[in-house]
């Protein structure tokens, strides 16, 4: 039977992503010396757990030896997310229809930062956490509300952190919202059924964390 990937490479990506076993076994709750035959466990739940302490996808630790191919991560039902359908998602460009999908946008920031009290995912790509902060909250609402596929897209946000690749760098702006960075990093995820979708992850000063600034799709 062949092993999946939580088994195969379970230790090599706490390696990877920077975490001791030590970290690892304190917040999975258990001894140092017990990591290695937790890795051999088959409960989706002790596994699922594991998943958000490491800021991985579910998904990827389940998967089969190689890392599965991103864009094949399921896309996350609406209904898990507090959102009944994508017809509760306004398609119009009203004054009425933007603030209605700023408002889903903010409530499924709030809900996911009380199931990730990280605030965090690491991304493949970068080989480096992606953090989410108050400027990630106050600009996607601001710029992905505006149309219905960039608040869609939004709702992808755990597969997009973890998935996007980089396509470029580019000075910050030298503004009220982008002074704490040095420089951005423009990302890329193909989202299925969305398209393109285009995240900014800003590159802080001093500490050089990153931080997921904005998450648009991009319309043809």
């Amino acid at each position: 039977m062949n092993q999946i990937y939580f088994e195969a490479k379970g230790e090599a990506l706490l390696e990877r992503i920077g975490m001791t076993k030590t970290e690892f076994a304190r917040r999975m709750g258990i001894r140092k010396q017990n990591v290695k035959a937790l890795f051999k466990s088959k409960n989706l739940e002790t596994i699922y757990k594991a998943a958000g302490v490491m800021g991985v996808p579910f998904e990827m630790l389940i998967g089969y030896i190689e890392e599965p191919d991103l864009s094949e991560i399921p896309i996350v039902p609406f209904e898990e997310e507090g959102i009944v359908s994508e017809s509760d998602i306004p398609i119009g460009d009203s004054s009425e229809d933007i603030i209605k999908r700023r408002q889903i946008i903010s409530k499924f920031y709030r809900d996911w930062k009380e199931k990730n009290p990280l605030q965090r995912r690491f991304n493949l790509s970068l080989k480096e956490y992606i953090n989410i902060r108050f400027v990630s909250i106050t600009e996607t609402c601001t710029h992905a509300s505006r149309t219905y596929l960039s608040t869609l897209a939004v709702l992808q946000l755990d597969a997009i952190l973890t998935g996007a690749k980089k396509i470029t760098t580019v000075p910050a702006k030298q503004n009220q919202n982008q002074k704490e960075f040095d420089k951005m990093l423009i990302m890329h995820y193909q989202c299925p059924g969305i398209g393109t979708v285009k995240m900014t992850v800003g590159v802080k000063r001093r500490t050089h964390e990153k931080v997921q600034y904005c998450i648009t799709a991009l319309e043809a």
